[in-house]
Protein backbone atom coordinates (compact mmCIF):
# COMPACT_ATOMS: atom_id res chain seq x y z
CA UNK A 1 0.00 0.00 0.00
CA UNK A 2 1.35 3.40 -1.00
CA UNK A 3 1.95 6.08 1.62
CA UNK A 4 -0.52 8.89 2.16
CA UNK A 5 0.03 11.82 -0.18
CA UNK A 6 1.55 14.83 1.58
CA UNK A 7 -0.14 18.04 0.48
CA UNK A 8 0.20 20.30 3.51
CA UNK A 9 1.71 23.26 1.62
CA UNK A 10 -0.84 22.97 -1.19
CA UNK A 11 -3.61 23.03 1.40
CA UNK A 12 -2.14 26.14 3.04
CA UNK A 13 -1.91 27.93 -0.30
CA UNK A 14 -5.41 26.87 -1.28
CA UNK A 15 -6.86 28.26 1.94
CA UNK A 16 -4.94 31.50 1.43
CA UNK A 17 -6.04 31.76 -2.20
CA UNK A 18 -9.68 31.16 -1.24
CA UNK A 19 -9.68 34.45 0.67
CA UNK A 20 -8.97 36.55 -2.43
CA UNK A 21 -9.61 34.30 -5.46
CA UNK A 22 -13.11 32.85 -6.07
CA UNK A 23 -13.14 29.11 -5.26
CA UNK A 24 -9.40 29.41 -4.55
CA UNK A 25 -8.40 28.48 -8.10
CA UNK A 26 -7.47 30.31 -11.29
CA UNK A 27 -9.86 28.17 -13.36
CA UNK A 28 -12.85 26.14 -12.16
CA UNK A 29 -11.45 22.93 -13.66
CA UNK A 30 -8.44 23.05 -11.32
CA UNK A 31 -10.48 22.42 -8.20
CA UNK A 32 -9.71 18.84 -7.16
CA UNK A 33 -11.55 16.58 -4.76
CA UNK A 34 -9.88 13.17 -4.87
CA UNK A 35 -6.36 14.25 -3.93
CA UNK A 36 -7.63 16.26 -0.99
CA UNK A 37 -10.61 14.19 0.06
CA UNK A 38 -9.14 13.85 3.54
CA UNK A 39 -9.09 17.64 3.91
CA UNK A 40 -11.84 18.81 1.55
CA UNK A 41 -11.62 20.30 -1.97
CA UNK A 42 -8.35 21.98 -2.90
CA UNK A 43 -5.92 22.52 -5.73
CA UNK A 44 -2.49 20.94 -5.99
CA UNK A 45 -0.12 23.88 -6.32
CA UNK A 46 2.74 23.29 -8.73
CA UNK A 47 6.36 24.37 -8.27
CA UNK A 48 7.78 23.45 -11.68
CA UNK A 49 7.45 21.17 -14.70
CA UNK A 50 10.24 19.78 -16.88
CA UNK A 51 9.91 17.29 -19.72
CA UNK A 52 7.23 14.77 -18.81
CA UNK A 53 7.40 15.39 -15.06
CA UNK A 54 5.79 17.90 -12.74
CA UNK A 55 6.56 18.81 -9.11
CA UNK A 56 4.17 20.26 -6.53
CA UNK A 57 5.03 22.66 -3.71
CA UNK A 58 5.20 19.77 -1.23
CA UNK A 59 8.01 18.15 -3.20
CA UNK A 60 5.92 15.38 -4.77
CA UNK A 61 7.06 14.42 -8.26
CA UNK A 62 4.62 13.05 -10.85
CA UNK A 63 4.70 11.71 -14.38
CA UNK A 64 2.34 14.19 -15.99
CA UNK A 65 -0.53 13.00 -18.20
CA UNK A 66 -2.67 16.10 -17.78
CA UNK A 67 -0.12 18.27 -19.59
CA UNK A 68 -2.07 21.44 -18.92
CA UNK A 69 -5.22 19.75 -20.32
CA UNK A 70 -3.49 19.02 -23.60
CA UNK A 71 -1.27 21.93 -24.70
CA UNK A 72 2.09 20.37 -23.84
CA UNK A 73 2.61 18.14 -26.87
CA UNK A 74 6.43 18.30 -26.96
CA UNK A 75 7.22 18.52 -23.26
CA UNK A 76 7.43 20.99 -20.39
CA UNK A 77 10.25 23.57 -20.65
CA UNK A 78 11.45 21.97 -23.89
CA UNK A 79 14.88 23.47 -24.62
CA UNK A 80 14.47 24.41 -28.28
CA UNK A 81 11.14 26.13 -27.63
CA UNK A 82 12.30 27.71 -24.38
CA UNK A 83 15.47 29.14 -25.98
CA UNK A 84 13.55 30.57 -28.93
CA UNK A 85 11.06 32.28 -26.64
CA UNK A 86 13.85 33.68 -24.46
CA UNK A 87 15.39 35.40 -27.49
CA UNK A 88 11.99 36.78 -28.50
CA UNK A 89 11.46 38.19 -25.00
CA UNK A 90 14.48 40.42 -25.50
CA UNK A 91 12.80 42.12 -28.47
CA UNK A 92 9.65 43.12 -26.60
CA UNK A 93 6.31 41.50 -25.90
CA UNK A 94 3.54 43.54 -27.55
CA UNK A 95 3.84 46.25 -30.19
CA UNK A 96 0.30 47.39 -31.09
CA UNK A 97 1.57 46.59 -34.58
CA UNK A 98 2.17 43.41 -36.52
CA UNK A 99 5.39 41.53 -37.14
CA UNK A 100 6.70 39.38 -39.98
CA UNK A 101 6.52 36.23 -37.87
CA UNK A 102 2.71 36.40 -38.03
CA UNK A 103 2.83 35.74 -41.78
CA UNK A 104 5.39 32.95 -41.48
CA UNK A 105 3.47 31.05 -38.80
CA UNK A 106 0.16 31.52 -40.63
CA UNK A 107 1.68 30.01 -43.78
CA UNK A 108 2.92 27.01 -41.79
CA UNK A 109 -0.51 26.38 -40.31
CA UNK A 110 -2.10 26.62 -43.76
CA UNK A 111 0.45 24.07 -45.00
CA UNK A 112 -0.32 21.71 -42.12
CA UNK A 113 -4.10 22.14 -42.47
CA UNK A 114 -5.08 22.58 -46.15
CA UNK A 115 -8.69 23.57 -45.37
CA UNK A 116 -7.37 26.78 -43.83
CA UNK A 117 -6.86 29.37 -46.56
CA UNK A 118 -6.92 32.41 -44.28
CA UNK A 119 -6.71 32.72 -40.50
CA UNK A 120 -6.67 35.11 -37.58
CA UNK A 121 -4.68 34.57 -34.39
CA UNK A 122 -6.15 34.80 -30.89
CA UNK A 123 -5.00 34.10 -27.35
CA UNK A 124 -7.28 31.25 -26.23
CA UNK A 125 -9.58 28.56 -27.52
CA UNK A 126 -12.57 30.47 -26.21
CA UNK A 127 -11.60 33.49 -28.32
CA UNK A 128 -11.09 31.26 -31.35
CA UNK A 129 -14.57 29.72 -31.19
CA UNK A 130 -16.08 33.16 -30.56
CA UNK A 131 -14.46 34.40 -33.76
CA UNK A 132 -15.42 31.37 -35.84
CA UNK A 133 -19.07 31.50 -34.76
CA UNK A 134 -19.31 35.24 -35.35
CA UNK A 135 -17.91 35.11 -38.87
CA UNK A 136 -20.11 32.08 -39.65
CA UNK A 137 -23.21 34.02 -38.63
CA UNK A 138 -22.09 37.03 -40.65
CA UNK A 139 -21.44 34.94 -43.76
CA UNK A 140 -24.75 33.08 -43.65
CA UNK A 141 -26.81 35.95 -42.17
CA UNK A 142 -28.34 33.38 -39.79
CA UNK A 143 -28.45 33.59 -36.01
CA UNK A 144 -28.42 30.04 -34.64
CA UNK A 145 -25.83 27.31 -34.18
CA UNK A 146 -26.03 23.61 -33.38
CA UNK A 147 -23.66 22.05 -30.84
CA UNK A 148 -23.53 18.65 -29.14
CA UNK A 149 -24.00 17.29 -25.64
CA UNK A 150 -20.73 17.03 -23.76
CA UNK A 151 -18.79 19.19 -26.22
CA UNK A 152 -16.91 22.11 -24.74
CA UNK A 153 -16.07 25.10 -26.92
CA UNK A 154 -15.00 27.63 -24.32
CA UNK A 155 -16.94 29.59 -21.77
CA UNK A 156 -18.62 32.35 -23.78
CA UNK A 157 -22.41 32.49 -23.78
CA UNK A 158 -23.05 31.15 -27.28
CA UNK A 159 -21.57 27.74 -26.46
CA UNK A 160 -22.06 27.44 -22.69
CA UNK A 161 -24.88 24.93 -22.97
CA UNK A 162 -25.04 21.19 -22.24
CA UNK A 163 -21.30 20.86 -21.63
CA UNK A 164 -21.96 18.63 -18.59
CA UNK A 165 -25.74 18.24 -18.74
CA UNK A 166 -25.97 15.02 -16.73
CA UNK A 167 -26.11 11.55 -18.20
CA UNK A 168 -29.88 11.61 -18.65
CA UNK A 169 -29.78 14.65 -20.90
CA UNK A 170 -32.76 16.83 -21.67
CA UNK A 171 -33.54 17.65 -25.28
CA UNK A 172 -33.27 21.40 -24.74
CA UNK A 173 -30.06 23.35 -24.23
CA UNK A 174 -29.02 23.33 -20.56
CA UNK A 175 -27.06 26.42 -19.40
CA UNK A 176 -23.60 25.50 -18.13
CA UNK A 177 -23.37 28.55 -15.90
CA UNK A 178 -25.27 31.16 -13.99
CA UNK A 179 -25.33 34.54 -15.65
CA UNK A 180 -26.22 33.43 -19.17
CA UNK A 181 -29.06 35.48 -20.62
CA UNK A 182 -32.23 33.41 -20.86
CA UNK A 183 -32.71 34.28 -24.50
CA UNK A 184 -29.36 32.77 -25.51
CA UNK A 185 -30.82 29.26 -25.50
CA UNK A 186 -33.00 30.29 -28.43
CA UNK A 187 -29.87 30.61 -30.54
CA UNK A 188 -27.98 27.49 -29.46
CA UNK A 189 -29.54 24.15 -30.36
CA UNK A 190 -28.21 20.91 -28.90
CA UNK A 191 -28.04 17.34 -30.26
CA UNK A 192 -26.72 13.99 -29.11
CA UNK A 193 -23.35 13.34 -30.76
CA UNK A 194 -22.71 10.29 -32.95
CA UNK A 195 -26.48 9.98 -33.41
CA UNK A 196 -27.30 10.32 -37.11
CA UNK A 197 -31.05 10.64 -36.53
CA UNK A 198 -30.68 13.32 -33.86
CA UNK A 199 -28.68 15.73 -36.01
CA UNK A 200 -30.67 15.03 -39.16
CA UNK A 201 -33.94 15.85 -37.42
CA UNK A 202 -32.55 19.00 -35.81
CA UNK A 203 -31.17 20.28 -39.11
CA UNK A 204 -34.34 19.56 -41.09
CA UNK A 205 -36.45 21.41 -38.53
CA UNK A 206 -34.17 24.44 -38.16
CA UNK A 207 -31.87 24.78 -41.19
CA UNK A 208 -33.34 28.10 -42.32
CA UNK A 209 -32.08 29.71 -39.11
CA UNK A 210 -28.85 27.74 -38.51
CA UNK A 211 -25.55 29.35 -39.48
CA UNK A 212 -23.23 26.54 -38.41
CA UNK A 213 -22.78 23.20 -36.74
CA UNK A 214 -19.83 23.32 -34.36
CA UNK A 215 -18.31 20.05 -33.19
CA UNK A 216 -15.22 18.61 -31.61
CA UNK A 217 -14.20 15.93 -34.14
CA UNK A 218 -13.20 13.86 -31.11
CA UNK A 219 -14.89 14.47 -27.75
CA UNK A 220 -11.82 15.87 -26.05
CA UNK A 221 -13.82 16.99 -23.04
CA UNK A 222 -15.71 13.72 -22.67
CA UNK A 223 -12.96 11.10 -22.36
CA UNK A 224 -11.78 11.35 -26.00
CA UNK A 225 -14.81 9.55 -27.44
CA UNK A 226 -14.10 9.03 -31.17
CA UNK A 227 -16.64 9.64 -33.93
CA UNK A 228 -18.65 6.73 -35.26
CA UNK A 229 -17.61 5.55 -38.69
CA UNK A 230 -18.87 7.98 -41.30
CA UNK A 231 -20.33 10.43 -38.78
CA UNK A 232 -18.09 13.41 -39.55
CA UNK A 233 -18.58 12.87 -43.29
CA UNK A 234 -22.32 12.78 -42.69
CA UNK A 235 -22.13 16.14 -40.93
CA UNK A 236 -20.26 17.50 -43.94
CA UNK A 237 -22.90 16.17 -46.35
CA UNK A 238 -25.74 17.48 -44.19
CA UNK A 239 -24.22 20.95 -44.05
CA UNK A 240 -23.71 21.01 -47.82
CA UNK A 241 -27.29 19.92 -48.44
CA UNK A 242 -28.87 22.53 -46.18
CA UNK A 243 -26.53 25.49 -46.63
CA UNK A 244 -24.97 25.33 -43.17
CA UNK A 245 -21.31 25.89 -42.33
CA UNK A 246 -19.33 23.16 -40.56
CA UNK A 247 -16.94 24.27 -37.82
CA UNK A 248 -14.40 21.82 -36.42
CA UNK A 249 -13.29 22.85 -32.96
CA UNK A 250 -9.76 21.47 -33.02
CA UNK A 251 -8.59 23.31 -29.92
CA UNK A 252 -7.67 19.93 -28.42
CA UNK A 253 -7.23 17.72 -31.49
CA UNK A 254 -5.35 20.22 -33.65
CA UNK A 255 -1.61 19.44 -33.87
CA UNK A 256 -2.17 16.60 -31.38
CA UNK A 257 -3.79 13.84 -33.44
CA UNK A 258 -1.44 14.67 -36.29
CA UNK A 259 -0.01 17.59 -38.25
CA UNK A 260 -3.35 18.05 -39.96
CA UNK A 261 -5.40 17.50 -36.82
CA UNK A 262 -8.54 15.38 -36.74
CA UNK A 263 -9.70 16.65 -40.12
CA UNK A 264 -6.55 15.26 -41.69
CA UNK A 265 -6.92 11.98 -39.84
CA UNK A 266 -10.56 11.49 -40.87
CA UNK A 267 -10.26 13.19 -44.27
CA UNK A 268 -13.19 15.53 -43.70
CA UNK A 269 -12.95 19.19 -44.68
CA UNK A 270 -14.74 21.76 -42.50
CA UNK A 271 -15.54 25.30 -43.58
CA UNK A 272 -13.92 26.78 -40.48
CA UNK A 273 -11.56 25.43 -37.83
CA UNK A 274 -10.35 26.56 -34.43
CA UNK A 275 -6.97 25.79 -32.89
CA UNK A 276 -5.12 26.46 -29.61
CA UNK A 277 -3.40 24.29 -26.98
CA UNK A 278 -0.82 22.12 -28.81
CA UNK A 279 0.06 24.81 -31.34
CA UNK A 280 2.03 26.63 -28.63
CA UNK A 281 3.21 23.75 -26.41
CA UNK A 282 1.76 25.61 -23.44
CA UNK A 283 2.24 29.22 -24.51
CA UNK A 284 -1.02 31.18 -24.91
CA UNK A 285 -1.90 31.24 -28.58
CA UNK A 286 -4.92 30.27 -30.67
CA UNK A 287 -6.25 30.70 -34.19
CA UNK A 288 -9.38 30.32 -36.27
CA UNK A 289 -9.56 30.09 -40.02
CA UNK A 290 -10.91 28.37 -43.08
CA UNK A 291 -12.43 29.27 -46.42
CA UNK A 292 -11.17 32.53 -47.90
CA UNK A 293 -14.62 33.79 -48.90
CA UNK A 294 -15.74 33.47 -45.28
CA UNK A 295 -12.64 34.82 -43.56
CA UNK A 296 -12.47 37.84 -45.87
CA UNK A 297 -15.51 39.22 -44.04
CA UNK A 298 -13.28 40.04 -41.07
CA UNK A 299 -12.09 43.62 -41.10
CA UNK A 300 -12.96 47.21 -40.19
CA UNK A 301 -16.61 47.96 -40.81
CA UNK A 302 -17.42 44.27 -41.31
CA UNK A 303 -16.83 41.48 -38.77
CA UNK A 304 -15.14 42.73 -35.62
CA UNK A 305 -12.17 40.78 -34.30
CA UNK A 306 -9.29 42.04 -32.21
CA UNK A 307 -7.10 41.44 -29.22
CA UNK A 308 -4.21 43.23 -27.53
CA UNK A 309 -2.25 39.99 -27.31
CA UNK A 310 -3.36 38.43 -30.60
CA UNK A 311 -0.37 37.51 -32.80
CA UNK A 312 2.12 38.80 -30.25
CA UNK A 313 5.74 37.94 -31.16
CA UNK A 314 6.45 35.81 -28.08
CA UNK A 315 3.49 33.46 -28.56
CA UNK A 316 4.16 33.33 -32.30
CA UNK A 317 7.77 32.37 -31.59
CA UNK A 318 6.60 29.53 -29.35
CA UNK A 319 4.18 28.42 -32.04
CA UNK A 320 6.86 28.51 -34.73
CA UNK A 321 9.26 26.46 -32.60
CA UNK A 322 6.53 23.96 -31.69
CA UNK A 323 5.40 23.49 -35.29
CA UNK A 324 9.04 23.01 -36.30
CA UNK A 325 9.20 20.02 -33.96
CA UNK A 326 5.83 18.73 -35.14
CA UNK A 327 7.06 18.89 -38.73
CA UNK A 328 9.44 16.00 -37.95
CA UNK A 329 8.15 12.51 -38.70
CA UNK A 330 10.31 11.15 -35.86
CA UNK A 331 8.32 13.17 -33.34
CA UNK A 332 5.03 11.66 -34.48
CA UNK A 333 6.53 8.17 -34.59
CA UNK A 334 7.62 8.56 -30.98
CA UNK A 335 4.30 10.06 -29.86
CA UNK A 336 2.25 7.31 -31.46
CA UNK A 337 4.55 4.52 -30.34
CA UNK A 338 4.38 5.60 -26.70
CA UNK A 339 0.63 6.10 -26.73
CA UNK A 340 -0.09 2.77 -28.40
CA UNK A 341 2.07 0.92 -25.87
CA UNK A 342 0.38 2.71 -22.99
CA UNK A 343 -3.13 2.00 -24.28
CA UNK A 344 -2.24 -1.65 -24.85
CA UNK A 345 -0.60 -1.94 -21.44
CA UNK A 346 -3.62 -0.47 -19.65
CA UNK A 347 -5.96 -2.79 -21.53
CA UNK A 348 -3.88 -5.86 -20.64
CA UNK A 349 -3.67 -4.96 -16.95
CA UNK A 350 -7.42 -4.45 -16.67
CA UNK A 351 -8.11 -7.68 -18.57
CA UNK A 352 -5.74 -9.62 -16.32
CA UNK A 353 -7.61 -8.28 -13.30
CA UNK A 354 -10.93 -9.11 -14.96
CA UNK A 355 -12.17 -5.53 -14.62
CA UNK A 356 -14.82 -4.61 -17.23
CA UNK A 357 -13.59 -1.58 -19.14
CA UNK A 358 -13.07 0.23 -22.42
CA UNK A 359 -9.94 1.94 -23.70
CA UNK A 360 -10.69 4.39 -26.49
CA UNK A 361 -9.26 7.40 -28.26
CA UNK A 362 -5.92 7.92 -29.96
CA UNK A 363 -2.29 7.44 -28.87
CA UNK A 364 -1.80 11.11 -28.00
CA UNK A 365 -5.22 11.58 -26.40
CA UNK A 366 -7.22 8.70 -24.91
CA UNK A 367 -8.97 7.40 -21.81
CA UNK A 368 -9.95 4.17 -20.09
CA UNK A 369 -13.25 3.78 -18.25
CA UNK A 370 -14.76 1.17 -15.98
CA UNK A 371 -17.92 -0.08 -17.67
CA UNK A 372 -19.78 -3.16 -18.90
CA UNK A 373 -20.52 -1.47 -22.22
CA UNK A 374 -18.48 -2.60 -25.21
CA UNK A 375 -18.30 0.93 -26.67
CA UNK A 376 -18.82 4.46 -25.44
CA UNK A 377 -20.14 6.62 -28.28
CA UNK A 378 -21.85 9.62 -26.68
CA UNK A 379 -21.91 11.69 -23.52
CA UNK A 380 -24.96 9.82 -22.24
CA UNK A 381 -23.00 6.56 -22.30
CA UNK A 382 -20.72 7.91 -19.58
CA UNK A 383 -23.63 7.31 -17.22
CA UNK A 384 -22.87 3.60 -17.57
CA UNK A 385 -19.28 4.11 -16.38
CA UNK A 386 -18.07 3.92 -12.78
CA UNK A 387 -16.68 7.44 -12.46
CA UNK A 388 -16.35 7.16 -8.67
CA UNK A 389 -14.01 4.22 -9.10
CA UNK A 390 -11.96 6.24 -11.59
CA UNK A 391 -11.66 9.13 -9.13
CA UNK A 392 -10.51 6.76 -6.38
CA UNK A 393 -7.95 5.29 -8.76
CA UNK A 394 -6.65 8.76 -9.60
CA UNK A 395 -5.83 9.37 -5.94
CA UNK A 396 -4.01 6.03 -5.71
CA UNK A 397 -2.03 6.93 -8.83
CA UNK A 398 -1.07 10.31 -7.36
CA UNK A 399 0.34 8.53 -4.31
CA UNK A 400 2.46 6.48 -6.71
CA UNK A 401 3.77 9.45 -8.68
CA UNK A 402 1.45 9.38 -11.69
CA UNK A 403 -0.83 12.33 -12.45
CA UNK A 404 -3.98 11.87 -14.50
CA UNK A 405 -7.07 14.00 -14.05
CA UNK A 406 -9.53 12.95 -11.37
CA UNK A 407 -12.41 13.37 -13.83
CA UNK A 408 -12.80 10.38 -16.12
CA UNK A 409 -14.42 12.73 -18.62
CA UNK A 410 -11.02 14.35 -19.16
CA UNK A 411 -8.51 12.63 -21.44
CA UNK A 412 -5.05 11.25 -20.80
CA UNK A 413 -2.45 13.13 -22.86
CA UNK A 414 1.01 12.04 -23.91
CA UNK A 415 4.00 14.10 -25.01
CA UNK A 416 7.18 13.68 -27.01
CA UNK A 417 9.13 13.89 -23.74
CA UNK A 418 7.58 10.79 -22.19
CA UNK A 419 10.14 7.99 -21.98
CA UNK A 420 10.12 4.21 -21.82
CA UNK A 421 10.96 4.56 -18.14
CA UNK A 422 7.85 6.70 -17.68
CA UNK A 423 5.76 4.06 -19.41
CA UNK A 424 7.05 1.21 -17.26
CA UNK A 425 6.56 3.21 -14.05
CA UNK A 426 3.06 4.23 -15.11
CA UNK A 427 1.89 0.70 -15.84
CA UNK A 428 3.47 -0.64 -12.65
CA UNK A 429 1.74 2.12 -10.67
CA UNK A 430 -1.60 1.35 -12.30
CA UNK A 431 -1.40 -2.35 -11.53
CA UNK A 432 -0.38 -1.67 -7.95
CA UNK A 433 -3.05 1.02 -7.47
CA UNK A 434 -5.81 -1.26 -8.72
CA UNK A 435 -4.82 -3.73 -6.03
CA UNK A 436 -5.51 -1.11 -3.35
CA UNK A 437 -8.92 -0.05 -4.64
CA UNK A 438 -11.84 -1.02 -2.43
Amino acid sequence: MAEKLKLERSMELYKEASKIIPAGVGSNARLMKSACHEFGPCSIFIEKAVGSHIWDVDGNEYIDYRLGYGPVIIGHSYKEIHDAVHLADEKGLVYASDNELMIEVAKTICRFVPSVKMLRFASSGTEATMGAIRVAKAFTTKDKIIKFEGHYHGWHDAVSFSTKPGYHCAKEAIPASLGISKGMSNYTLVCEWNNFESIESKVKDNYKDVAAIITEPVMGNASAIPPNEGYLKYLRELCDEYGILLIFDEVKTGFRLGKGGAQGLFNVTPDLSTFAKSMGNGYPIAAFGGRKDIMELIGPGKVMHGGTYSANPVSLTACKATLKELDKSSVWESLYSYGKKMMKGIDEILKDRKIPHVVHGFPTMFQFLFTDKERITAYRDLGFCDMKMFTKLQYELLKRGVMVDEDGEEAIYTSFSHSSGDLNRTLEALDDALGDLK
